[in-house]
């Protein structure tokens, strides 16, 4: 009810013409003085019967697409568009290249744990006005895996799905098979920046996934209060579903919120509160209820410092995995530091190990006759052993976490996190290793030639 009298009365900013044009044809009223839409219930259940409720989010290789909803432990991406890094070599702060981005991007390609990828650092060297389709063709590049970005114009996004279409074969294949999704993030309070909502209805008519990530803070963006905030953040993302639904009826759509609060002390986000888990939480249920795909969660352990390792205490990331099992279909976070400013090929290992070790948590466990296994409790009888029987060699990678010996020496390592310095030799060892020898599958000779065609346009 609160959410629909945000949309019917305050109504959302709405900073394209072309935008404008298709919810008023919809049946939003539209005042164009301001550049604001107001929607009612009508609209908002038409956007939400359209909408599918099961979206498919493919890769280069089709044996790493995702299926969602999601059952169990949540798909699991890195971080996403830090400015700067720890040098592998020299321990350096030092802004982030195209280089850096690409090597993130084969490591990630590489961990088994990590799903999908953003574009974990910032390329400061690619083309102006087209940072967002450059970080997208290195990704292409670097991994076989789902790739989730973000365009900031009608044009980068045209051209991402001219990219994408050179490599699978077209845009009515592209549409079949989505090897690429984006996030595009409303301004919070309640509106929508003018390339970025071009950009939502171009990639919604192509079949690209649109991730609607809100990032409300309580107490600066939104009001301070929890109930506020999650009326905010949902008319946030029912207002790109409309207008997706709008663009084209059926476009796949994903309900996201990446929000938190405000740092009462220093004005900055405070990821890792315990308010972000409520949040999540709350994010996650109202997915449900519209039937939708979700991106609510978050993980990492190098959340507050600004060098590799475990900088989190214990009940930090207690609420990082809680916020990645609240009910969410995708999550994110792999590899960050310093409030996500920051990244390091360590932390990425760190954290996905991590991860690894945790995730199980959110498994599904079967209840059946032979998992109750009444009989072979009958068989062995009181006061016997389990260990030498055939049920548990059948059962037990399936049902317990069991790390192979590398993992579980290292798993030991992290649990007594006194000596960073160990923890960090140990993954940058790792990440010197995958380096070396890990080369994702090449694009095809013709698709590079087309991608490199689109490139030369910005260099124009």
């Amino acid at each position: 009810m609160n959410t629909l009298l945000l949309l019917e009365e305050t109504g959302v900013k709405v900073g394209s013409a072309k935008a404008l044009d298709i919810l008023e044809h919809g049946g939003a009223s539209v005042d164009r003085d301001i550049m604001t839409a107001y929607i009612d219930e009508h609209m908002v259940n038409d956007a939400v019967k359209s909408m599918p409720k099961e979206i498919r989010l493919c890769a280069r290789n089709p044996a790493q697409d995702m299926q969602a909803p999601k059952k169990g432990y949540p798909y699991m991406a890195t971080n996403g568009t830090a400015v700067y890094t720890r040098d592998l070599d020299t321990g350096e702060k030092r802004m982030t290249m195209g280089k850096d981005l690409l090597d993130f991007q084969v490591l990630s390609d590489a961990i088994d744990s990590i799903d999908y990828v953003w574009p974990i650092v910032t390329a400061h060297d690619g083309p102006e006005g087209g940072h967002g389709l450059n970080d997208f063709v290195i990704s292409l590049k670097g991994t076989t895996k789902h790739f989730q970005g973000e365009a900031m114009s009608e044009k980068e996004a045209r051209d991402m799905v001219r990219v994408a279409s050179a490599v699978v074969g077209g845009e009515d294949e592209l549409a079949k098979r989505p090897i690429f999704s984006v996030i595009q993030c409303p301004i919070c309070p309640l509106e929508f920046e003018h390339g970025s909502v071009e950009a939502t209805m171009e990639f919604a008519r192509a079949g690209i996934p649109v991730v609607s990530m809100s990032m409300a803070l309580c107490g600066l963006t939104s009001p301070v209060t929890i109930a506020s905030t999650i009326a905010i953040f949902n008319a946030e993302n029912i207002m790109s579903f409309v207008i997706s639904q709008l663009a084209k009826p059926g476009a796949p759509v994903v309900y996201s919120s990446e929000s938190s609060i405000m740092n009462m002390r220093t004005g900055e986000i405070k990821y890792g509160s315990i308010e972000e888990v409520v949040l999540a939480s709350a994010a996650g249920q109202m997915a449900k209820h519209y039937g939708a795909p979700s991106m609510v969660g978050g993980f990492g352990v190098g959340l507050y410092g600004s060098e590799p390792g475990v900088s989190s205490s214990a009940s930090e990331i207690a609420l990082g995995a809680m916020t990645s099992i609240a009910l969410t279909d995708f999550g994110s976070g792999i590899g960050g530091l310093d409030q996500a400013k920051g990244a390091s090929l360590e932390q990425v290992v760190i954290d996905a190990d991590i991860w690894e070790s945790i995730r199980e948590i959110r498994k599904d466990f079967t209840f059946d006759d032979d998992h109750f296994a009444v009989d072979l409790v009958e068989e062995i009888g009181p006061g016997g052993t389990f260990l030498k029987s055939p049920h548990t060699v059948r059962n037990m990678r399936k049902e317990l976490f069991v790390p192979s010996q590398e993992k579980g020496a290292l798993f030991d390592l992290y649990r007594s996190t006194a000596d960073q310095k160990a923890v960090v030799e140990q993954a940058r060892g790792r990440v010197k290793k995958i380096l070396a020898e890990h080369r994702p599958e090449p694009l095809d000779g013709d698709a590079e030639k087309a991608i490199d065609a689109i490139m030369a346009e910005y260099g124009r």
